[in-house]
């Protein structure tokens, strides 16, 4: 995972822990924005398994001759 992922994650449990110590979300708020978090880190994960097995230019457009 991306280093600018893992702290968007990072800030997102801060806050949700900030929140349920001050008082200012309930149970199903925490519930809500867990779910969330799960599913951002889901489509990361799954951006980057993508991004893994896409292919490079040079490989799907095969071998490149001279232009004459």
């Amino acid at each position: 995972m991306r280093k600018t992922t893992e702290e968007a994650f990072d800030l997102m449990i801060d806050a949700i822990k900030d929140a349920l110590e001050d008082g200012r979300a309930s149970a199903s708020d925490l519930e809500e924005w867990l779910l969330a978090t799960i599913a951002l880190e889901e489509l990361a994960l799954e951006e980057e398994h993508e991004i893994g097995e896409s292919p490079t230019f040079g490989t799907w457009a095969g071998p490149l001759g001279t232009v004459h």
